[in-house]
């Protein structure tokens, strides 16, 4: 009795009593159809898809995307393989924005609403390993950020744990191809790219979007040395400075009234050792806490401004000026108080929108504003 049992992938068939010639013939036959539509195959790894029908019920598939002029992009910086990006060796994601900036007269300025299809930078950069050059004094990858340049010389500043570190990655993409999204019972006519763009879906106002980007650069924090002294005991620091241009410009003293206090419910989960029983945060919103002292709309900081947050042990974190203050979900992180000021403080940056907890900074002891 011939007999055959055939499990995909193809790697995983097993032929009993065939002959040699029937084996070709059925490995021709299995391999031809997958090739032949490989371009449309989903990545069950990466969970990209193939390119959803105008016909189905997405409200964001109804226009077909406009393909833009093509960008030769590399990238350099602390990495043990600098170069140019091969684009074919990665799928294509999609996100959806209501694209906006900022007037300080009339407030919000809609620019039109999108669905932009291309490459993520959490695809982009996984491959290229990190070689920090500060990594004999500090190992943790959580002051990492990024750069990206056009060729008009423009740049905009992206942290590398809203890239890698978030609950929800694969929202920076280097955009290929843009449709219009439109409404059912107005005609529109959004503004449309041109080239390549980087895009931002997690940015309320679209400063950081970036046409032609043509280099990123990865850095670590370099501006400020912070003397790292891993038995501090105990750790602790009773108040913040707010540091601009390398001048004090605020003073964040102990608050104990409550006032402007955000409570959040935590899932707290470390890169290394995992879960860590943290029944929640409490503490005033960053946003109160520096109001007066930064404009959270100001666009030049939203595109390149990066924020150094660093402990009384010199453990530090790098977040962007956009993901603190520029969110679609208008969440503000907090400076969490502890119950017990022994234990990590006073204060603790807490940010709800992280997967790791790694950049909650305890023990508090300055915040420094910088740009690149």
């Amino acid at each position: 009795m011939r007999y055959v049992i055939i499990a995909y992938p193809l790697k995983y068939i097993y032929l009993m009593n065939l002959t040699p010639f029937i084996y070709q013939i059925l490995i021709i036959s299995l391999t031809i159809p997958l090739l032949s539509s490989c371009q449309y195959l989903p990545d069950a790894i990466s969970g990209a898809s193939k390119s959803m029908t105008a016909n189905g019920n997405s409200l964001f598939h109804q226009i077909k995307e406009h393909t833009l002029q093509e960008t030769i992009l590399s990238i350099s910086g602390e990495i043990e393989n600098p170069g140019e990006i091969n684009t074919s060796d990665f799928y294509k994601r999609e996100v959806v924005i209501k694209e906006t900036l900022f007037n300080p007269d009339s407030g919000m300025v809609f620019l039109g609403a999108y669905r932009y299809k291309g490459y993520s930078l959490f695809d982009l950069l996984h491959p290229r390993t990190i070689a920090k050059k500060n990594a004999d004094l500090f190992r943790p990858q959580v002051d990492i950020y990024i750069v990206i340049e056009n060729d008009k010389g423009e740049e905009v500043s992206f942290s590398w744990s809203e890239i890698y570190h978030t609950n929800l990655p694969h929202q920076i993409l280097i955009a290929t191809e843009m449709a219009q999204i439109e409404p059912h019972r107005k005609e529109v006519s959004y503004p449309m790219a041109e080239k390549w763009k980087v895009v931002a879906a997690n940015d309320l106002y679209g400063f950081r979007n970036l046409e032609n980007p043509t280099r990123i650069t990865v850095k670590s924090f370099d501006k400020k040395k912070y003397s790292i002294d891993r038995d501090l005991s105990p750790l602790n620091s009773e108040s913040v400075n707010v540091v601009l241009n390398n001048q004090k410009i605020l003073e964040i003293l102990p608050d104990t009234a409550n006032n402007f206090h955000q409570t959040y419910y935590s899932c707290f989960y470390g890169m290394g050792m995992g879960y860590h029983h943290a029944k929640l945060f409490s503490g005033p919103t960053l946003n109160h806490k520096l109001a007066g002292v930064i404009n959270p709309t100001s666009k030049e900081w939203n595109k390149n401004g990066l924020v150094c947050f660093a402990g009384a042990d010199g453990y530090r974190a790098i977040y962007s000026f956009s993901e603190l203050f520029n969110r679609t979900d208008q969440v503000s992180p907090i400076l969490a108080v502890s119950e017990d000021t022994s234990d990590w403080g006073f204060y603790r940056i807490f940010s709800p929108s992280e997967f790791y907890a790694d950049r909650s900074v305890k023990a508090l002891a300055e915040i420094y504003l910088f740009t690149d």
